[in-house]
């Protein structure tokens, strides 16, 4: 009875406890089912990941189609700059009937290069539009007997400043009438032809293979010029303001008949190169200098015409193809040297150059020829001498001249 009655005394407690350790009783196992649960969540998302993933890097059933696709665009690619780099040395030449040998028994083909190079040589100076300073017989064709070696004439009180202004017109009208001075003789190689014998078939091609090489050199050195040039019809108004010389040695050979030389371990190049570029089986190397007056501003905007992309026109080598322009950058600045002139001193004083501050700009340069464009028409004497096999026979023209150091880099200003 007092059991009873303790219960019903206290039962206001004992239901309240009772639900509580009810509650606790399944609040554990809700904890360790909630824990089960989100552990299978996760492994369930994991195993999602892992799907989605697994589709996301399925080879589709088109894949080797669009993988060939890629290798062929990277192949063309591949294609193409090897195709451009051997039209660089696919070049228009002065004549089809030559290289690298010719079914001609008769040396007539010779005496028809010959003309044409010599034409070329003429039309050199007619591209850039140029003449030279004033000579004597010009000046003196002009304005009379007057004095011109600037020594007073005793003979002839007062006439020395008299006639030093009128040569001054001159030379000036001169500059006025053409926007560079040049004459056929600055280009290395001009006469060369002059007082030529033919001395045998395999003599006879070398020599117009390196004719044709220089050809294409100065008409490089030509169009810069004209490039930099454009729109200036006078002296005073152009960047380069004379060719004094483009050549291919460093003024130890006859210029009349310096020609290009290919750079080997044994021959050829005016300097030491710091491209460390020779002739091997990919490249023929040769390296030339030019020599120009120009504007002190623009020196830097001649070098980088100088190195720019140029056009030229190529119908096969047997002149049998439709012509195509194609595009050749071949030359690469190894050395340069910027002087003052002195505009009183001989060598300049007949040249107008206007106003503007100017300086004389040397640079060694080379140029570099793909071998896979143009070795098909290589005589073969011409690439036994390269390759060391063959040594150049007496006669006609000999490029093998040994290495010679070259000139110092230089800095001047330019004179007012």
């Amino acid at each position: 009875m007092d059991v009873v009655k303790i219960i019903k005394k206290n039962m206001a407690l004992i239901i309240p406890a009772a639900i509580a350790v009810a509650a606790i009783a399944l609040l554990i196992p809700s904890f360790m089912l909630r824990g089960k649960i989100k552990a299978k969540l996760e492994e369930n998302a994991g195993i999602a990941r892992d799907f989605s993933s697994t589709l996301d890097t399925a080879a589709s059933s088109k894949q080797p189609e669009i993988s060939k696709k890629f290798q062929d665009m990277y192949q063309q690619d591949a294609n193409q700059i090897d195709k451009l780099a051997q039209q660089t040395s696919q070049r228009e030449l002065l004549s089809y009937k030559i290289f690298p040998d010719t079914n001609e028994t008769s040396s007539q083909i010779f005496n028809e290069f010959k003309r044409g190079y010599n034409q070329r040589f003429a039309n050199f100076v007619k591209e850039l539009k140029a003449l030279d300073a004033p000579t004597d017989s010009e000046i003196r064709k002009q304005a009379g007997a007057i004095n011109i070696s600037g020594v007073d004439d005793s003979a002839r009180p007062g006439s020395k400043d008299g006639d030093q202004k009128i040569l001054e017109l001159i030379c000036k009208s001169r500059g006025e009438e053409i926007p560079v001075y040049a004459n056929p003789w600055v280009f290395s190689g001009y006469g060369f032809w002059d007082n030529w014998d033919f001395k045998g078939m395999d003599i006879s091609i070398r020599d117009c293979w390196y004719c044709q090489i220089a050809l294409w050199i100065h008409q490089d050195v030509i169009s810069t010029i004209n490039a930099i040039n454009t729109g200036s019809s006078s002296v005073s108004k152009s960047s380069v303001k004379r060719l004094i010389a483009s050549k291919f040695s460093n003024g130890s050979r006859d210029a009349g008949l310096d020609m290009p030389m290919y750079v080997t371990d044994k021959m050829g190049g005016i300097c030491q190169p710091w491209t460390g570029r020779k002739c091997d089986d990919k490249i023929d190397v040769v390296h030339f200098n030019v020599n120009v007056i120009v504007k002190a501003d623009d020196v830097l905007k001649f070098m980088t015409a100088l190195c720019s992309e140029k056009e030229h026109t190529f119908s096969g080598f047997k002149g049998e193809l439709p012509a195509e322009k194609y595009k050749h950058n071949q030359i690469t600045i190894l050395e340069s040297s910027i002087q003052p002139i002195d505009r009183n001193s001989a060598e300049h004083k007949r040249y107008y150059y206007g106003q503007d501050a100017v300086v004389q700009l040397d640079l060694n340069c080379e140029y570099v020829f793909n071998r896979q464009g143009y070795d098909a028409i290589k005589p073969k004497t011409v690439a036994d001498e390269i390759s060391g096999v063959g040594q150049p026979e007496q006669g006609g023209y000999q490029n093998n001249a040994p290495m010679q150091p070259g000139f110092g880099p230089g800095m001047g200003g330019g004179m007012p």
